[in-house]
């Protein structure tokens, strides 16, 4: 059974759609689209293809402005963002992504799909999660910092790519993939559109990216393991109307910023992909039962320094963990996470000035130490009662107001 999300125009749909028995061909949604003689073409690659160049200056069409988005949960749904972008004069039809993470299975997380679905027998990996102590070897990731893994033939997954609006289609797809040997086995079948499914043997191949070229632009894409395992780490279409603005986001709930510390460089792309870089992290550090500011610097150096040096050239900006309360308590106890956030917004801004990061302090924009409290109580409540998460408006709210201090350049 495909176990299936629905993304209608970029938002999780009801939980039960999670749950929904039908997400192949034959689904109502796609049926319309469906074309029976639909077919591809395919090849094979190292890595992922380089970005398109930037169009003369007397060209009519601006290169977009490429964003990419790494954080938690706090970041993982749409609403910050999409706000942020609607503050800055962005409009959410002009936004597609030129990456997205394979993240099918992953709870809460919202891909910018109108709909996603994955058989059961794949396994999620998270690079947050890596743990190489005690002998084992760590897994390594692409830029998503999640993957999909699976060695049970007929495992299958499939992408709907109408969004942000029904007549989106993409023009090409780049599967980013690796084998557990170079030499394994691996055989995918493969099917746009409804058409009939292709076998794509890679089993003689050493490439990491198998590129689809439909005969048409495809609203949908079905991917079937035939044999061998394999290991999928994200998708890259490329649309057929060029977007306005391209926002990749890697936000997974639970992130830590030490996914960086496995990052596979032959999995990214290239140092140019973006011309900004958002990194919002810190409230799940904040939750270690000893913070310690020193440690957390060292923390910090690291592992943005190693997003520096993947992207040496990008605009980069620090989003700092919102404030945190403690439902119930008073007084001084209160204020444990939130003095703890303070401590690494300061961090962030230390480590991100010596990294060429600029830094926007979330805490301070709802108000200081002890905001979370007063947020969950405004009617309607801005905070969630576990003084953690936002609801949705605050959400929004967070996103009007970073996107007024940090994303005034329109252009």
């Amino acid at each position: 059974m495909l176990r299936c999300a629905a993304l209608g125009l970029g938002l999780l749909a009801s939980q039960a759609a999670l749950a929904a028995p039908d997400c192949g061909w034959h689904g109502a949604a796609l049926r319309p689209v469906l074309r029976a003689d639909a077919g591809f073409t395919w090849h094979t690659g190292a890595g992922l293809a380089p970005s398109p160049a930037l169009p003369p200056p007397s060209a009519p069409q601006p290169a977009p402005l490429r964003i990419a988005l790494w954080g938690d949960s706090l970041t993982s749904a749409p609403d910050f963002m999409d706000a942020a972008l609607d503050a800055a004069g962005i409009p959410g039809a002009a936004v597609q992504p030129s990456f997205i993470g394979a993240g099918v299975l992953v709870p809460g997380l919202r891909l910018p799909l109108k709909s996603a679905c994955a058989s059961g027998g794949w396994q999620t990996g998270y690079a947050h999660k890596e743990n190489p102590g005690k002998g084992r070897q760590p897994s390594w990731y692409g830029k998503s910092f999640v993957s999909m893994r699976s060695n049970t033939p007929g495992d299958s997954i499939l992408l709907d790519f109408r969004s942000p609006s029904t007549a989106a289609r993409a023009k090409s797809l780049a599967i980013v993939f690796e084998k557990a040997r170079p030499d394994g086995s691996l055989l995918l079948g493969v099917a746009v559109d409804g058409g009939a499914e292709q076998l794509v043997p890679l089993s003689r191949s050493s490439a990491t990216r198998l590129q689809i070229v439909p005969d048409a632009p495809m609203a949908a894409i079905r991917i079937r393991l035939v044999s061998g395992q394999v290991t999928l780490h994200g998708f890259a279409p490329e649309y057929a109307q060029a977007p306005r603005v391209v926002l990749d986001s890697f936000s997974v709930p639970g992130g830590m910023l030490r996914s960086w510390a496995y990052a596979d460089e032959n999995l990214f792309g290239t140092p140019d992909d973006y011309g900004l870089v958002l990194v919002q992290y810190g409230t799940n550090e904040g939750a270690a039962p000893r913070f310690s500011r020193g440690d957390y610097l060292a923390y910090l150096r690291s592992n943005l320094g190693r997003m520096r040096k993947l992207y040496p050239h990008a605009r980069c900006m620090l989003v700092g963990p919102p404030d945190r309360g403690v439902p119930g308590a008073a007084g001084a106890a209160a204020l444990r996470y939130a003095s703890v956030h303070r401590q690494i917004a300061a961090a962030q801004k230390q480590a991100g000035a010596e990294l060429g990061c600029s830094f926007w302090d979330w805490q301070a924009a709802m108000g200081g130490p002890g905001a979370a409290a007063r947020w969950a109580g405004m009617q309607p409540p801005q905070m969630q009662k576990d003084q953690t998460h936002l609801t949705a408006k605050g959400y929004g709210l967070s996103g009007r107001l970073f996107g007024e201090a940090m994303l005034t350049d329109k252009h």
